[in-house]
């Protein structure tokens, strides 16, 4: 779970930002957890209490305690070297005030929803989120596998394959369930039989593409439509 802290005292740039990640985690079935604040002392209140966040969406210009000084206290105060802070501001002055709180990225004011997204996936690639681990069982043994490593999946009547980098291996399951899964971890179901590790596709043609290994896949025509979709949403994100 990635945990998002959303810090703004003007309650339509929260809901905003709300809004833009909730709909990138509905399209990548990421696991996102979010929560808003509307000034700088809720949240140092949140953070000191014990509740961290690997990212923090953060104004600057803020009543009281502002954003500069929410972030030296997680940097100084909490030695917090960590936790990613993405700073929102209407104002483009503070180069020199921020340097010592080490943000992640700046975004201007109104916001850019790719600019939201961009700022979120580095933050989530940087802290190791984006890739994940696949279990499955043989028998009363359970086996993890490194979701990265997954080039992709085959059903074989009651059987599962998995196809990796490492090899091949085999376990009792249902394709249905397997996407469930893994679809947050961008793979795509080109066929009732195959679900494909998009980072190991290296050619996408109308009915059929190329994986990693060379192996060439088809993908069925009631597939398509929706295949094409999410390759190019997956095109535009990497």
């Amino acid at each position: 779970m990635f945990k998002v802290a959303i810090c703004d005292d003007e309650q339509s740039i929260c809901a905003s930002v709300e809004s833009i990640i909730s709909e990138f985690k509905m399209k990548s079935y990421l696991e996102i957890d979010m929560e808003v604040f509307y000034s700088g002392e809720d949240l140092y209140k949140c953070i000191k209490n014990g509740h961290g966040f690997d990212l923090i969406f953060l104004d600057i210009e803020m009543d009281e305690l502002n954003g500069v000084e929410v972030g030296r206290k997680i940097r100084e105060e909490m030695d917090d070297y960590i936790t990613q802070i993405v700073y929102i501001s209407g104002k483009d002055n503070y180069d020199r005030q921020l340097f010592d709180v080490q943000p992640l990225y700046f975004l201007p004011k109104p916001l850019s929803p790719k600019k939201v997204i961009k700022a979120l996936q580095l933050a989530m690639k940087l802290s190791n989120k984006l890739g994940g681990v696949f279990t499955y069982k043989k028998g009363y043994e359970v086996f993890t596998l490194s979701v990265k490593d997954i080039i992709y999946f085959e059903s074989l009547d009651r059987k599962i394959k998995i196809v990796s980098t490492k090899g091949e291996e085999y376990f009792y399951g249902k394709i249905s369930d397997i996407i469930q899964k893994v679809a947050k971890y961008q793979f795509i179901q080109i066929h009732r039989s195959y679900i494909i590790n998009y980072a190991h596709t290296r050619v996408f043609r109308y009915d059929e593409v190329v994986m990693s290994n060379s192996i060439t896949l088809p993908i069925s025509q009631l597939r398509r439509k929706e295949v094409r979709k999410l390759q190019i949403t997956y095109q535009k994100k990497n």
